[in-house]
C-alpha cells in the first residue's frame, strides 16, 4: 500500500515537473495538469494516510505525510494565485517542488530499506 502511494506520488511528481517548465516560462499553467498533479498526489497522501492508521508495520511514514502537507500547502497557493491569473514568485515553485521531490525521495528510500 506504500507502494502504491509512492506511486501515485511520482505520477503526481512527473506531472509537476511539466507544469514547472510553464511556471519557469511565466506562462499560464493548464488546467487539465494541475487538476491531474493533485489528484495523483492527493490520492497518493490520503493512500499513506490510511495506510498509516491501519498497519502494524514500525514505520507509518509520518514524517512523509508531514513532508508532503508541508509541499500540498505551497501547491495549493500557487493553484490559486493561478486561478486568479496572478503571477507567483519563481521561489515559491521552487520551494514547493524541492519539498515534494524530497518527500518523494524520503518515501522511496524508506521503502529501499
Amino acid at each position: 500500500m506504500d507502494a502504491a502511494a509512492a506511486i501515485l506520488i511520482g505520477m503526481g511528481v512527473i506531472i509537476g515537473s511539466v507544469m514547472a517548465s510553464y511556471g519557469f516560462q511565466k506562462k499560464h499553467i493548464p488546467k487539465g495538469l494541475a487538476i491531474a498533479h493533485g489528484a495523483f498526489v492527493g490520492i497518493g497522501l490520503i493512500v499513506l494516510v490510511i495506510y498509516a492508521l491501519t498497519t502494524p508495520a514500525q514505520h507509518k511514514h509520518w514524517d512523509s505525510i508531514i513532508i508532503f502537507t508541508i509541499a500540498a500547502s505551497g501547491g495549493i497557493y500557487l493553484f490559486i494565485r493561478d486561478l486568479k491569473k496572478h503571477y507567483f514568485k519563481r521561489w515559491i515553485l521552487v520551494v514547493h517542488a524541492s519539498i515534494g521531490f524530497l518527500g518523494l525521495v524520503w518515501i522511496t528510500i524508506h521503502l529501499l530499506e
